[in-house]
């Protein structure tokens, strides 16, 4: 566990108030949309399937889990560390500690000073790598930043304003990358299951009904992947959950007959594709 005063609540701060040029490719609608995103990320507010269940718990059963390893709770650490995600997340955090090391490469130019010290300093901190137990690679995510960041390049001669600037630029952009490699990708899977199962934006805005029963919503894992691959053997999902949630079989009809759906559009796509 790392201590508080590891982390330097200046740069953490200016961070999360620091906001991108704006050019052709970042208009100031998307620059409001990353600083609510950022801000919503450090406090752990983002709507995981976890924040949800407790908040709709009409809408979203208990049971539901996440859809890429089925069988874990998806909160905020397991957006980052589910194992269909990991090999992106390790990538862009990746790119974070490489983007910090040629930004020290080029202090160290300008100040006649070998960085090669101070990046293995940087490269053995243990934000770099996921684990359920590491904290500060959780605490990095989120935007707590660590003080050696700024020691590193006030080492280098940088002044304490620039480095902050630099930093925050840097963190900037990962959370960018987050956003798009992670995130995004998670909410539209997720807009796709809403779509199937009829929770409308109209649904989620409105009151939770007193008399609604969870039953009449299947559990996240048992629909299909959102697309027209049919997984083997995920016809028989929505049977499973019945018998194991101990659920009227009716209550599955409505999602069954959307899987038979899928399967016949399947057949016909395949059929088409021989004649083309």
């Amino acid at each position: 566990m790392c201590r508080i005063d590891h982390f330097f609540t200046s740069v953490t701060w200016f961070t999360l108030n620091f906001k991108p040029s704006h050019d052709a490719s970042f208009t100031p609608d998307h620059a409001s949309r990353h600083l609510t995103f950022k801000f919503k990320l450090f406090l752990d507010d983002l709507p995981t399937l976890e924040k949800l269940k407790r908040t709709r718990p009409d809408l979203y059963m208990d049971e539901l889990t996440c859809r890429s390893c089925i069988n874990r709770m998806k909160d905020l650490m397991h957006l980052f560390m589910c194992k269909n995600r990991r090999l992106p997340m390790q990538q862009i955090l990746q790119s974070y500690q490489n983007h910090l090391i040629s930004k020290l490469l080029e202090a160290g130019n300008m100040a006649d000073i070998d960085p090669t010290p101070l990046i293995a300093k940087l490269t053995s901190l243990s934000c770099w790598s996921f684990s359920s137990t590491n904290w500060s690679s959780y605490a990095l995510v989120r935007g707590c930043l660590p003080k050696l960041f700024i020691d590193l390049f006030v080492n280098l001669s940088i002044p304490r304003n620039s480095a902050i600037k630099v930093i925050a630029a840097i963190h900037n952009n990962f959370v960018q990358k987050f956003r798009r490699r992670i995130w995004n990708p998670r909410s539209y899977e997720k807009s796709r299951w809403e779509n199937a199962m009829n929770i409308t934006y109209k649904l989620k805005t409105t009151p939770k009904p007193s008399n609604l029963h969870l039953s009449t919503y299947l559990p996240y894992s048992s629909l299909p992947p959102p697309t027209l691959h049919d997984s083997r053997g995920s016809s028989t999902d929505w049977l499973k959950n019945s018998m194991k949630y101990g659920l009227p079989w009716f209550n599955h009809f409505s999602g069954f007959m959307g899987r038979l759906t899928v399967l016949l559009n399947n057949s016909f796509c395949r059929m088409e594709c021989r004649f083309l």
